[in-house]
């Protein structure tokens, strides 16, 4: 099995690139973006610019491609009235992701396709608040959604943008129950005081999350995703008292004055690629051996990541 070899490999120390964004991405190729679903309608509406964007971060050196289900959960889908195309954009996410895969050779070693599941939903800067869903409710969707993304063909789950003690579990458990193995990516975020917080509850220490998240169980590997590049190391220092497993980051690359709109998913990255990459050297002496990108990070920065693990490790 792929994603078992690759586990291997990781154990054994191997260092991996994994994809970029794909909902800034498909923005910046000109597919517009829904208000409130992001870029969840972009599966249906483009799927070619989709399977382009998977096959590219593969010849860039990705080792995992993310299908386009970050925003695909009941709970963005319904109160926006698409809750009827739930498991159609899930499973054609998946199929345009396994299709890319099939029909791009990568280059590094066996590519695996996630299927990604968040407890973020759309409010009016796209973070979602614990108080506006009930967590049996949650659980179940996320059951649902994680048996579709195993139908479709997903070999794994990444659970993205976490961070909620009390929603974080459901999707860990969603995607145990599924019989799929897991990643965990928690979000963070600081404001004035210094202090990280959790990325979509700001009142909430990260400090404070790790131990009952974690205490769930399950994940193959954690990290820090979905971060400010710059605050990124201090969380991974913070993960690494709870953690002893794999670790992963991919930061966002998003500008204050994107940030501060309505469509926080602002396709023009804040970084270049030297810059993304200066920030990986740190990662990578903290430990780190997954390295990828999330909103604004793109084909050239995966790219540009890859370069400098062949130049740590040797091509992979």
């Amino acid at each position: 099995m792929s994603y078992d070899s690759v586990m291997q490999e990781i154990r054994d120390g191997a260092l991996m690139t994994i994809d970029g964004a794909t909902g800034t991405e498909l923005g910046r190729r000109s597919v517009p973006m829904h208000k409130g679903a992001w870029c969840a309608l972009a599966t249906a509406s483009h799927p070619e610019v989709l399977y382009a964007i998977h096959a590219d971060y593969i010849r860039a050196g990705a080792r995992v491609v993310t299908a386009n289900t970050f925003a695909t959960t009941r709970e963005i889908l319904e109160p926006l009235g698409f809750g009827d195309r739930f498991e159609a954009l899930n499973r054609q996410a998946v199929e345009i992701a396994v299709a890319a895969r099939d029909g791009t050779p990568g280059e590094h070693g066996p590519v695996l396709v996630a299927g990604s599941i968040s407890h973020v939903r759309p409010t009016r800067r796209g973070a979602w608040s614990p108080e506006a869903s009930d967590v049996a409710r949650f659980e179940a969707d996320c059951t649902e959604m994680a048996n579709i993304l195993k139908d479709a063909g997903c070999e794994m789950i990444i659970a993205e943008m976490m961070g909620c003690p009390d929603f974080t579990p459901c999707v860990m458990r969603a995607a145990r129950a599924s019989g799929l193995p897991f990643w965990l990516g928690i979000s963070t975020i600081k404001l004035d005081d210094e202090i990280l917080r959790t990325y979509t509850d700001a009142a909430v220490p990260l400090a404070d999350v790790f131990e009952p998240i974690l205490a769930e169980g399950g994940a193959d590997v954690v990290g820090i995703m979905h971060s400010r590049p710059e605050v990124t190391l201090e969380a991974l220092e913070m993960l690494k008292g709870h953690w002893t497993g794999p670790m992963m980051a991919y930061p966002d690359s998003l500008d204050d004055a994107a940030a501060a709109t309505d469509n926080p998913l602002w396709p023009d990255p804040a970084i270049d690629d030297a810059c993304i990459v200066a920030h990986c050297r740190e990662w990578l002496d903290e430990g780190v051996q997954i390295l990828g990108g999330c909103c604004g990070l793109s084909v050239s920065h995966v790219r540009a990541i890859r370069r400098l693990l062949d130049e740590r490790c040797g091509p992979a």
